[in-house]
């Protein structure tokens, strides 16, 4: 599969791209696949996964009421 390019990782917080690889493994068991979606979702918005994870908590809790 062919990628198209994207930013080296020193252009991206170490956290939010550890975080998203992370998070974006229950998709691929690719890590290089994994990185590139990742670096795709915080080009876009680059608290990404720091804002899904706050989301996810706030529905937790809102399901066990």
């Amino acid at each position: 599969m062919k990628l198209k390019p994207v930013k080296p990782d020193r252009f991206y917080n170490e956290d939010q791209l550890r975080i998203g690889m992370k998070i974006e493994t229950e998709h691929t068991n690719d890590k290089r696949i994994a990185k590139h979606i990742a670096k795709n979702h915080l080009d876009e918005f680059p608290t990404y996964y720091t804002e899904l994870l706050k989301m996810e908590k706030k529905l937790e809790k809102k399901a066990k009421k």
